[in-house]
């Protein structure tokens, strides 16, 4: 087994509690805050929605439990593309790495910059431009990691334990909060409108977008070179973080719907939505206590851009180190900073923020994460028959049951939205594909191998 230096003691400075604090920064606020208000109406029942958010759980959970086999067994940076080389070869460990950093956390990081503007809108007397406030809250995600190692993680970890807190006191508060205001539909709207099945193409295709809020369940595979005990504490931090943001998850719609209806989730032009969570606060709390939670959800999607550009940096490691790309990009400095590795995130999300909306942003991240990761969830499954006798601190539960469960939600998910919205979204996936595969040769020019 290759060791790297990022998996060196030295660099083992994370706890249990702060890995498990990384992967909850990583998911929430990347999306609940956001994408029920883009796929409620669609799907038009408080069943159907709550289902997505439950069946997206299922889909975190078998994922991240697999991974955390892996994660426990070989821990280093980029976990999850490292357990991909082994089982399934080079060229698929670099398709699943350059899928996993560019639309896993370049795309990702840019889309989250886009919704956290969303909400700063609310907040200021003109609007600004959304684009221009994304590229600011980038860089300062940039700055945050600058002073030390211990102080990035430091960062991140404060951010998270707010951010649960804050979304633990939303769910408790708006649960008990007496409702005086209510969205409701147009009673023609839900009376003309056959709602859905809860296995229905439209549920698969909201399935797929809550895909994008659970993004990060893999996070504690990513960062494990940097996290203490390795074997006890890369399963507790998944498995722990996954459930938690799971209640948060479930407990933040359930609070949407005692407020807004459904059919009741659109913009007064028919568009899907936005910044529901600021709709909902205000519609139970008023318009003073809404536009202040405004705020601290925009803080809440700042601290998932802090781990997003943490987590990335650990993956291009863990690229360059396996000659996928330059090796310059791997090197770290004294203080454990992967300062060239932050650059290129945060210049490559930059660069993201250009190709387009959001909506365009999610529809590609969803498709090529589910298709990808699915191979990292797959190498459990090879590498218990290729790697029989490595140290396996923690094991999936329910072997192989677990880890096949994954991967016929993920591909149900992807194949059903594709038939309900078209299949733009998976020819430019393939597309994408293709590209890396051309771009190859010129990454790894001049390395050895």
């Amino acid at each position: 087994m290759t060791t790297h230096a990022s998996s060196a003691d030295r660099f083992r400075v994370v706890g249990a509690i702060g890995a498990t604090g990384i992967v909850v920064a990583s998911m929430v606020g990347s999306g609940i805050f956001s994408l029920t208000g883009q796929f409620g109406a669609k799907v038009g029942t408080e069943e159907n929605i709550i289902a997505a958010w439950v069946i997206g759980g299922v889909l975190a959970l078998c994922g991240g439990l697999s991974l955390a086999e892996l994660g426990a067994m070989s821990p280093c940076s980029g976990g999850s593309i490292e357990f991909t080389r082994r089982a399934f070869g080079r060229t698929t460990g670099y398709l699943v790495a350059m899928v996993t950093i560019i639309s896993g956390y370049f795309l990702s990081i840019a889309a989250v910059g886009l919704m956290l503007a969303q909400y700063a809108n609310q907040l200021l007397p003109t609007p600004m431009n959304e684009h221009a406030i994304a590229v600011v809250m980038i860089v300062l995600a940039f700055v945050s990691q600058l002073p030390g190692l211990r102080a990035g993680f430091a960062v991140s970890t404060a951010l998270s334990i707010a951010k649960i807190g804050f979304v633990a006191a939303f769910v408790i508060v708006g649960m008990l909060w007496p409702v005086v205001a209510r969205r409701v539909a147009p009673a023609l709207t839900e009376d003309a409108v056959a709602h859905p099945g809860l296995l229905s193409a439209a549920v698969a295709s909201a399935t797929l977008s809550v895909s994008f809020a659970y993004l990060g369940w893999s996070t504690g595979a990513d960062i494990a070179g940097d996290i203490k005990r390795p074997g006890r504490n890369v399963p507790l931090a998944i498995t722990g973080a996954i459930g938690l943001v799971f209640l948060l998850y479930v407990g933040v719609n359930l609070v949407y719907l005692r407020v807004i209806d459904p059919g009741a989730m659109l913009e007064s032009d028919g568009r899907p939505l936005e910044a529901i969570g600021f709709v909902a606060a205000t519609l139970l709390f008023g318009e003073a206590i809404g536009t202040a939670m405004a705020a601290i959800i925009a803080l809440l999607f700042f601290s998932t851009m802090v781990s997003g550009v943490i987590t990335a940096s650990r993956i291009l490691e863990s690229m360059a180190h396996s000659a996928e790309i330059p090796a310059w990009t791997g090197v770290r400095r004294d203080n454990g900073v992967p300062l060239r590795a932050l650059i290129v995130t945060v210049a490559a999300s930059l660069v993201s923020l250009a190709l387009g909306n959001l909506d365009s942003l999610l529809s590609l991240i969803t498709v090529l994460i589910n298709i990808f990761s699915s191979l990292s969830v797959a190498a459990v499954i090879v590498l218990r028959r290729t790697m029989p006798d490595a140290p396996r601190p923690f094991r999936v539960p329910f072997y192989p049951v677990t880890p096949i469960v994954y991967l016929v939600l993920a591909g149900w998910s992807v194949i059903a939205s594709a038939m309900e919205t078209g299949w733009s979204a998976v020819y430019a996936s393939l597309a994408t594909v293709a590209a890396l595969l051309v771009l190859r040769p010129l990454l790894t020019l001049g390395q050895r191998r």
